[in-house]
């Protein structure tokens, strides 16, 4: 279990104070935006210091310059984003750029706030199973081609992968199914390589009151006496709202319906997706988290 030994060399379940966050969100539709913001907040840590959220909305260049006046579509734009990110104490900025190459700008921008984690939303089409055998022949592409009128929102399936293959920082792909509320949170862990979404858990464990059920089917957490410590304290300062699902019942799609939020690490996601679980294609909305690319 060498990745779990890894894993708590610099696992944020440490005693040492957590790192910073630096969020970089992208968006085109406002309630992506706004759920995007929801969860960003949630991962942030009150205790921690210089802690950022900076909101990018892109806009390709033909339809930002049809807009009468920026400053105006702005305020409309952003009203209720930055009162969701201030509930927290976050230090908040906001952008509106035009691009002709989104993942290019979304790069730029987040080296430029040196961000160390990227929330993207995108469209529902985009991420879906049926496609997803395409999205691995993908690999590292120098720059993909974007229509000027398209929107954040239905970029395509190569760009959603040359920003996996060049955001040196972590990634998260937000697949936005009407999230409203967060209250009930799932959590598969089908991959040894994803324990670093852990870090995750434990923020929003901490900053929601939502039930979240983590499903570890590889058996990882029994398997490491570390990790079933850290996750055991976990389960007691959330105050018993996490829980492991038994993996001895069936999840079925009833289970998974009632979910608000699925939140998954890339490598499981590609396991889950190619599965036969019958389930896997009618999840709610999601977040793929892909660990930065140099650690």
């Amino acid at each position: 279990m060498a990745l779990i030994d890894k894993f708590f060399k610099r696992t944020l379940f440490e005693q040492e104070p957590d790192l910073p966050l630096n969020i970089l969100v992208c968006f085109s539709k406002h309630e992506t935006g706004l759920a995007l913001c929801k969860i960003a907040n949630y991962l942030m840590q009150s205790r921690i210091k210089n802690e950022q959220i900076a909101a990018l909305h892109l806009l390709g260049k033909q339809e930002y310059d049809k807009i009468e006046n920026i400053d105006e579509y702005k305020a409309s734009l952003y009203g209720g984003i930055v009162e969701e990110c201030r509930k927290g104490t976050a230090m908040v900025r906001t952008f509106v750029k035009p691009s002709e190459d989104f993942v290019g700008e979304i790069l730029s921008t987040s080296k430029e706030l040196k961000c160390n984690l990227v929330l993207i939303g995108i469209g529902k089409t985009v991420l879906t199973p049926q496609l997803w055998g395409s999205y691995q022949k993908f690999k590292a592409y120098q720059g993909v081609p974007q229509d000027t009128e398209e929107t954040l929102d239905n970029i395509s399936h190569k760009g959603v992968s040359t920003l996996l293959e060049r955001n040196e920082q972590t990634t998260g792909i937000f697949i936005d199914h009407d999230l409203d509320a967060i209250d009930k949170l799932f959590i598969p862990l089908l991959d040894s390589t994803d324990i670093h979404i852990f870090d995750y858990i434990k923020r929003l464990a901490e900053k929601t009151n939502a039930k979240i059920t983590l499903w570890d089917a590889i058996g990882a957490i029994d398997s490491s006496p570390d990790l079933k410590k850290a996750f055991h304290v976990m389960q007691k300062k959330a105050g018993g709202r996490v829980s492991m699902w038994d993996n001895q019942k069936k999840i079925d799609y009833e289970y998974i319906k009632q979910q608000d939020l699925v939140v998954i690490g890339f490598e499981g996601w590609t396991k889950l997706i190619s599965s036969a679980i019958t389930w896997s294609h009618s999840l709610p909305s999601t977040l793929i988290i892909r660990k930065k690319l140099h650690d």
